[in-house]
Formats: C-alpha cells, sequence, structure tokens
C-alpha cells in the first residue's frame, strides 16, 4: 500500500489508543533527558505530535511549562482530561494542531522536542518542518529531534542500513531513516548541531528487529 495521510493519521489514532505505536516500548527518554539543555524552571516547552502525552509528563516532572500539539483530536481531548485529573493542568496542556503549521506565535519556546513526528513527515515537507520550528523558537533556543536512523538494521522485516533513500511504507504509513549528513542538511541554515547519540533497541514491530534512533539536540542560530 502506498503512503496515504489519512490512513497514516487512522494508524496513530488506533495506536494511541492501544499503546501499539513503536514509541509506547522503547526506553528513549532516559538518553532523551540527559541531552537536554540547563533551563530555568518554568521554562516553556513546546512536545510535537505529543500523542499520549507521556514525555510531556517527563517534561513537566522537571519543572518545565508545556504545550503539546497533536493531529489526532480525540487524543488531545483525552489527554488534556487526564492532566486535570493528575492535577497539572496549571502546568501543561494540549492543543490539536500540525508541525507544519504550528498554532502558536513566533519566538514564544525555549525548547521544542519531537519524538519520532518528522520521520513520519515526506521530504518535500521538510522544509515547512524546519521553518515552522525556526519560527516559535526564541533566538538560541534549543530543539531535542528524536528519529529513524539509517543504522537500523531491520524494522518490519526491511533493512534500512542498505537503502539508498531510507523511505518505506508498511500499511499507509510512511517511514524516514535519517543520515547524519540528512539530519545536517535540512537543520544546518537555522540551526547549530549541539549534540547527536544513536541508541538501538529491541523492537516490537516483528520478530528479529531492532530500532536505532538518532537523537539531535540543536540550537537556534
Amino acid at each position: 500500500m502506498e503512503h496515504s495521510p489519512e490512513v497514516q493519521k487512522q494508524y496513530f489514532q488506533f495506536a494511541y489508543q492501544t499503546g501499539s505505536d513503536i514509541w509506547t516500548h522503547l526506553p528513549y527518554r532516559y538518553t532523551a533527558e540527559e541531552m537536554l539543555p540547563d533551563f530555568e524552571r518554568d521554562a516553556l516547552v513546546l512536545d510535537i505530535g505529543a500523542g499520549r502525552g507521556l514525555w510531556a509528563a517527563k517534561l513537566v516532572g522537571l519543572g518545565y511549562r508545556v504545550l503539546g500539539i497533536d493531529y489526532v483530536k480525540d487524543i488531545v481531548e483525552k489527554v488534556n482530561a487526564r492532566i486535570r485529573e493528575d492535577g497539572y493542568a496549571d502546568r501543561a496542556r494540549f492543543m490539536v494542531g500540525n508541525a507544519l503549521d504550528i498554532p502558536f506565535t513566533d519566538t514564544s519556546f525555549d525548547l521544542v522536542t519531537d519524538i519520532g513526528t518528522l520521520q513520519h513527515i515526506t521530504s518535500d515537507q521538510w522544509d515547512d518542518y524546519v521553518g515552522e520550528i525556526s519560527r516559535v523558537l526564541k533566538t538560541g533556543g534549543y530543539f531535542l529531534k528524536i528519529s529513524l536512523s539509517r543504522k537500523t538494521a531491520q524494522f518490519m522485516g526491511w533493512s534500512p542500513r542498505t537503502s539508498t533513500d531510507g523511505n518505506f511504507t508498511k500499511f499507509g504509513v510512511h517511514y524516514h531513516f535519517f543520515t547524519e549528513n540528512e539530519i545536517t542538511d535540512t537543520f544546518g541554515e537555522a540551526f547549530m548541531i549541539v549534540d547527536q547519540q544513536f541508541q538501538t533497541y529491541e523492537s516490537k514491530s516483528d520478530p528479529g528487529d531492532n530500532v536505532t534512533l538518532v537523537f539531535t539536540l540543536m540550537q537556534k542560530k
């Protein structure tokens, strides 16, 4: 099946409801937390593609204020309800939004995080994505991105490591596995790379799979 934006959205809606998205089972948070820059308490963070709010909750626990966006309305409503029930609605809020048209004003955020969103956006939209991230970040602000890496040996029976373009579609969902050069070329005009790390995890997406993630911390020029 070819990539279909509508099918992809339906996939995420189902995955969020069932906890079957690939991020649920990967312990990425440990490396991500270690890479966070030092901020004063109450720094404002935007989490893109915030999903079920697991990473956002971690950020709140670290003392940040968090705004999350996701394009699945049902999950946004459920997460906001849980935030109210858990008593930190004064520290976090989710909104329906798209990474290519972020619903916030210029230079609003100290930090933007993206845990696995860009890899589902096709390359013809990467410039728009970078432009939106840069627009909402303060000058000197930071961007932490976690994406699938081309170093991955096997994913759903396919080998990203031997792929020439890193693009893969399964059940209508688009995946892109990034090389280091692609990250530099995509973000280099607007951002300076401060730190980059790779971590490999066993994955439940298919027997024998393991997924390598690339963690990139950048600072807006």
